[in-house]
């Protein structure tokens, strides 16, 4: 099973554009273009920004039909190889993305299984990993979308969650965390 999330998670990455214009520099944000994603894993921290170094770094995707629709958002913070660094994903889930509006924040748990649903995901070994674990049980955490704007296919907002390693044990602790400006897909 998390073999088959981390093959999905690479075909999100690969499927969107690595020449995404939207991550010029902001010389007023310490560095960060304006497409970013940062978080801290357990107190250290993630930044995920637009690099041109042959893979993909962050990656939005909406697929949607008449039933439901999933909304992915990830992000790799890459070392000085592009197979290694740490990765964050986070899903929306629902009836219909119409729901997902300026201000709506998702609160897990969540105790009606017809509500949106959300989910986050972390992977310590980023391009290579074989472990992706997902917060699949929607336990803890919160995902808010403080804008979007549907025309342009742009999001920014909050996410927090945490994780355990199925191998391990190991909690990973994602908070703080921030998506800006981040262009997504339509599939």
């Amino acid at each position: 099973m998390k073999r088959l999330a981390f093959i999905l998670f690479l075909i999100i990455l690969a499927a969107c554009s690595s020449d995404d214009d939207s991550g010029s520099t902001d010389e007023d944000n310490g560095g960060l273009t304006d497409s970013f994603i940062t978080a801290k894993i357990n107190g250290n921290d993630f930044e995920a920004v637009p690099v041109d170094r042959g893979v993909s770094t962050i990656s939005a995707q909406l697929v949607q039909n008449e039933a439901f629709f999933t909304f992915t958002i990830a992000g790799i913070d890459l070392g000085v190889e592009i197979t290694q660094g740490e990765a964050i994903a986070f899903s929306l889930a629902g009836t219909s993305f119409d729901l997902v509006t300026e201000g709506l924040q998702i609160n897990n748990p969540i105790t009606n299984p017809l509500a949106l649903q959300f989910a986050g995901g972390y992977s310590s070994n980023g391009t290579e990993g074989e472990n992706f674990d997902f917060d699949t049980d929607g336990s803890s955490g919160f995902l808010r979308i403080d804008m979007i704007d549907k025309q342009e296919r742009i999001i920014s907002g909050a996410f927090e969650f945490e994780v355990e390693n199925s191998d391990t044990g190991e909690v990973f602790q994602i908070t703080d965390g921030i998506f800006n400006n981040i262009s997504y897909v339509v599939n």
